[in-house]
């Protein structure tokens, strides 16, 4: 008799950790707040909204997204220990805003690092997250997880009068997102000052800079630098259109925040992120060409390619700037950079080429 109740009290011990375990393991009601810096009448803004969304299906209604447009909840600059400190569950950290943090990540925004692929970019800046051994191992330092891809399309200027030559900005102040353009513009003789995207515009308006540097087409019509500029140069090299741009930001999640979240949560947001990645990008190609448009019709705005001449000299000083970037980014202790980007490049060509062939 005492070794049937001793069976049957483990059975009920078994079931009852079985049960608990599940409960464990389930899904929980829960509002996740949401940093955004633009406005929710954006582009933008309605493809954060459809992630929202998804998220709330996928998880069958059990993830509810709050959102704080505008900055409302956390400025855009401080993306980074506003998730970390739990003010908000999610926000668009972009890693020039933090250089001492994520060094190996802002690497990724070194010049020329993608062309008219954006699909291909935006794939191998995950891939990199997810496998490069130094950049996953920098954002598990900072407990970040990465839940939506951003590419900022290719990064022209922006001027009111035109540039005929690199010369014509010679000792004039631009805006710059910083990375290896800044060292880019000094090889060129430009004076960049570091800037974030809401202060672009007074600070074109009022005659405060000379040029908007990083003037991506999809960010500046949000915030209207359509209004303050009449000439845009893509500032292109021999055989691109543009001289890349940012990949290096995203939309990041705490990583304590995120392993509370039952595997097949965690799941789907991995698989969520990558189809948001491929579309995002996708939308964005097609949206910059509506753009240039109004913006030409409209705004009777002038976009203009490098001269041959130019093409050269944009070649050697962003060639120049990458070197000195990375050696500057290992003299501070992120010593396997070129690691980084030698992983990312492969990735991507590799992504371009087989993009190439369907």
């Amino acid at each position: 008799m005492r070794r049937l109740i001793l069976k049957l009290a483990t059975v009920a011990l078994a079931a009852s950790s079985m049960a608990f375990s599940a409960t464990a393991q389930e899904l929980q009601q829960q509002t996740w707040k949401m940093a955004v810096p633009t406005g929710e009448k954006s582009w933008f803004g309605e493809l954060h909204k459809w992630w929202g969304s998804e998220v709330e299906k996928r998880s069958g209604g059990k993830i509810k997204i709050q959102y704080f447009w505008s900055d409302s909840l956390v400025k855009w600059g401080d993306a980074l220990p506003g998730i970390q400190s739990g003010i908000a569950d999610l926000a668009w950290i972009s890693s020039s805003y933090h250089p001492a943090q994520l060094p190996n990540y802002m690497s990724l925004d070194h010049m020329f690092n993608y062309g008219d692929d954006y699909v291909a970019a935006v794939k191998a800046a995950l891939d990199a997250m997810d496998n490069q051994p130094d950049l996953k191992a920098e954002l598990a330092k900072n407990d970040i997880v990465p839940l939506m891809s951003h590419i900022s399309g290719l990064a022209p200027v922006g001027t009111k009068s035109p540039l005929t030559n690199m010369d014509v900005l010679k000792g004039k102040t631009l805006r710059t997102y910083g990375g290896a353009r800044t060292d880019f513009y000094k090889n060129l003789g430009w004076n960049p000052v570091f800037m974030v995207f809401p202060d672009m515009y007074p600070a074109m308006d009022r005659g405060t800079i000379d040029a908007l540097g990083e003037l991506v087409f999809l960010l500046s019509n949000v915030f209207k630098l359509n209004e303050v500029v009449k000439n845009v140069h893509m500032m292109n090299p021999p055989g691109l259109k543009g001289n890349g741009g940012v990949v290096g930001s995203a939309f990041f999640m705490s990583g304590k925040k995120f392993r509370t979240l039952p595997p097949a949560t965690q799941k789907m947001l991995v698989d969520l992120r990558n189809e948001y990645g491929v579309r995002y990008a996708t939308e964005l190609m097609k949206a910059e060409e509506q753009i240039k448009k109004n913006w030409a019709d409209k705004n009777k705005i002038v976009f203009n390619f490098s001269t041959p001449a130019d093409e050269q000299r944009i070649l050697q000083a962003g060639t120049a700037a990458n070197d000195s970037y990375l050696k500057k980014l290992e003299g501070e202790g992120a010593t396997n950079v070129r690691k980084v980007v030698a992983y990312y490049t492969e990735s991507r060509k590799k992504l371009e080429a087989e993009g190439a062939k369907k």
